[in-house]
């Protein structure tokens, strides 16, 4: 069977008497990147396709909530009842105590995911999510309000975690960069709903105007939890807990045609059973040694610690959760218009994300972060400026101006940025550190969520547009930061990671073209050099 050089066949030998050299045989390549060895449109694929959208789901739960609170927050009946401003320190707790939340599931997340499963991890999030929502939705005081709030961010909190490992490790390795990426796209689907939703029930008197949103918090986290068990566990985490014939079953129904003999199904197993220790730290709950004490685990922490800030802390939090108010200094008054062109927003930034994903194992990793943080830089550059104008001198054109690059700065985000997040985590990580490193990573990005969105309602009601001059040259820094530290992850399998980590420059290794020898080392044919 022909294949392209991203999907190497592993061929199975027939013969049992021949001696180790046969073993050759188990790695084959092809030169032609343009045959392809499986279709797209299977139904065994569709199959594939249904069950990771359980896990895109959780994503679209995390999008209602990045636009829910931005536009709840800028109508009139939400500020009357609670007694809020539009920014301000308080509105500021209010968003940030939901990655409060979040951070305080870590510590639970990555035993669960580890020794209850990837499955077990989802379930858990949704259920915090559905008991938060049963909180905050018929909230009576600011109390109420937060620790409804907080519940539901615990929730995410485990989402966050659970969901991208168990797509990442469900995906089929020829799609997984589309497969992967396209998960965070669903971000802006709950965003899209959100604004849109809350554009409409903003035109209601009562306080029915805000709680009929948050009630619906309950749709696609309700789907999930009772979804979830429909689906496999995933085979990395099968083949880490000894159920070998369990991972070759899964392996050969969703990547295979259901053919545990499929090249795909053979290569697979050959380097998960090289790779994926059966007595890692995954196995002792309170074991976080193994991210850190040895080079490569220290390598592969700075991409998820890096990727994990800068996923939050680029200026996007501006966007997601200050739009309404940022447009309003730049001249947009009228909150219906406000909770319209917030409504927009989403919408582009789909179709952003989605052509990014599509393009995003043709382009590579490193080339869309390196493009999309400049490229922010230089957008909320023109931003500042246009602001500045609009509010000191009063010129409506150079406020409109504004909005439009708010608009091309959540393009590029979703672009360049959205399809890595949290997918390049989870590339990143071996399979016995996966849970726990994200949940590291979780650790982080919350902090920088925290930060962002408490300091920037208070930056923003202090010195206004002043403020965007913090992530214009943070930006610059993130640059940096990826240039030098982030590996490439394009063509290779999640097994094959290992050796371009241990290598004595793991970004130059990563930019090199895979070989053969990568392939026979990562199933145990050579030994690394």
């Amino acid at each position: 069977m022909d294949v392209k050089p991203a999907a190497i066949e592993h061929l199975h030998s027939a013969d049992s008497e021949k001696n180790a050299s046969s073993d050759e045989s188990l790695v084959r390549f092809v030169g032609s990147a343009e045959q392809a060895p499986q279709a797209l449109l299977t139904w065994r694929m569709f199959k594939l396709y249904a069950i990771l959208s359980l896990g895109y789901m959780c994503i679209v739960l995390q999008g209602y909530d990045g636009s829910l609170m931005g536009a709840i927050n800028s109508m009139p009946q939400y500020q009357r009842y609670f007694g809020l401003k539009a920014a301000g320190p308080s509105t500021g707790l209010v968003f940030a105590i939901f990655n409060i939340g979040s951070l305080a599931a870590v510590p639970f997340t990555g035993p669960v995911n580890d020794h209850l499963g990837r499955r077990a991890g989802i379930f858990a999030g949704c259920c915090f999510v559905i008991i938060g929502t049963c909180v905050q939705a018929p909230a009576t005081s600011n109390s109420m309000f937060l620790g409804g709030r907080f519940l539901t961010g615990f929730g995410q909190g485990f989402a966050n975690v659970s969901a991208p490992t168990y797509v990442s490790e469900l995906a089929h390795p020829r799609w997984r960069g589309p497969l992967s990426g396209l998960m965070q796209t669903n971000y802006y689907i709950g965003s899209i709903v959100a604004s849109w939703v809350t554009y409409g029930t903003a035109f209601i008197d009562g306080d029915s105007s805000f709680r009929i949103p948050l009630w619906l918090q309950l749709v696609s986290s309700g789907i999930v939890a009772l979804g979830i068990w429909f689906g496999p566990e995933t085979p990395r985490w099968l083949m880490a807990h000894n159920r070998r014939k369990d991972a070759e079953r899964v392996l050969a129904d969703l990547h295979g045609e259901g053919s545990p003999d499929h090249p795909d199904v053979r290569l697979q197993l050959a380097e998960m059973e090289n790779k994926i220790p059966k007595a890692g730290s995954d196995k002792r709950w309170w074991d976080y040694r193994e991210l850190f004490n040895t080079r490569a685990a220290r390598h592969r922490m700075i991409c998820v610690i890096g990727m994990s800030w800068i996923g939050q802390y680029s200026g996007n939090v501006l966007v997601s959760y200050y739009f309404p108010v940022i447009v309003a200094q730049a001249g947009i008054d009228n909150p219906h218009t406000q909770l319209l062109l917030n409504a927009l927003n989403p919408v582009i930034s789909l179709v952003a994300a989605v052509t990014g994903a599509l393009l995003l194992d043709r382009v590579g990793r490193r080339p869309f972060l390196l493009s999309g943080v400049m490229g922010m830089s230089l957008c909320l550059a023109v931003i500042t400026g246009c602001t500045k104008l609009s509010v000191d001198s009063m010129n409506v054109a150079a406020g409109h101006a504004g909005i439009f690059f708010l608009y091309l700065f959540s393009a590029i985000f979703a672009f360049c940025l959205v399809p890595l997040l949290p997918f390049y985590v989870s590339e990143t990580l071996a399979t016995e550190t996966r849970a726990k490193g994200t949940a590291v990573g979780q650790v982080v990005g919350s902090a920088a969520s925290i930060l962002g969105q408490y300091t920037s309602a208070s930056a923003i009601s202090s010195i206004g547009y002043r403020y965007y001059l913090v992530f214009i040259f943070w930006d610059l820094v993130e640059f940096a930061i990826i240039y030098f530290f982030f590996v490439e992850t394009k063509e290779r399998t999640l097994e094959e990671m290992t050796e371009i980590f241990e290598a004595p420059d793991p970004v130059q290794k990563s930019l090199e073209k895979r070989s053969d020898q990568t392939v026979k080392r990562t199933i145990g044919l050579e030994s690394q050099d």
